[in-house]
């Protein structure tokens, strides 16, 4: 335990200094989160045209992954794919989160990913919501992507589900893609890029 505690400070003091250069370069970071299996690692292959690991099982992603990002007014920033989260995560797996957390909240913007074709999906992002309240994230620039578009049984099913999930009560934008397909990625893309030079302008005030 102490080996594994003193693996995971070494990793955080990497992390933050890495963290620490990033804003003297003055690169602005988007971090990927969602619940698990959402669709995160491979909506970071499909913008990043990388190669990290995307499996249908709880936890492919433990460590965040980082990957620059060309955005169409060719701004870089960087994409960091981060664990998925599950409800009532055990108090055990917490250190090994923190990692993960600390990305988040030093991200400039948080990118969510909602499998919007899961039974469930409403718990999903529910618990998603709570935990980024919990570590004091409510208010940070959100953008979301409705993954798996693909999977989708009709339109009717896809409007309805985007409703009940009132994504329109905090004005958070939201995008219906297939990061498996491609599929509404463009749209994706301008809307980050659209989010980024609001905030550079809101800096520069």
């Amino acid at each position: 335990i102490q080996k594994l505690q003193e693996e995971l400070d070494r990793v955080r003091r990497h992390r933050a200094d890495y963290r620490r250069q990033r804003r003297r370069q003055g690169i602005s970071t988007i971090s990927l989160v969602g619940y698990t299996n959402a669709g995160k690692s491979t909506l970071l292959n499909a913008i990043t045209q990388s190669n990290v690991t995307a499996e249908d099982k709880l936890f492919s992603t433990l460590d965040p992954i980082t990957r620059r990002v060309i955005l169409p007014n060719d701004t870089t920033v960087l994409l960091t794919d981060t664990v998925g989260f599950i409800q009532k995560l055990p108090t055990t797996l917490i250190a090994a989160f923190r990692a993960t957390l600390e990305e988040i909240q030093a991200a400039d913007l948080i990118l969510h990913v909602i499998d919007i074709n899961h039974p469930n999906v409403l718990g999903q992002d529910q618990a998603v919501q709570e935990i980024l309240e919990d570590i004091g994230l409510a208010t940070r620039p959100r953008i979301v992507a409705l993954n798996k578009a693909d999977s989708l049984p009709s339109h009717q099913t896809t409007t309805s589900k985007i409703k009940s999930l009132k994504l329109d009560r905090d004005g958070v934008p939201a995008y219906l893609i297939s990061a498996k397909t491609g599929w509404g990625l463009q749209p994706l893309l301008y809307a980050l890029q659209s989010a980024v030079d609001n905030q550079s302008m809101d800096m520069e005030r």
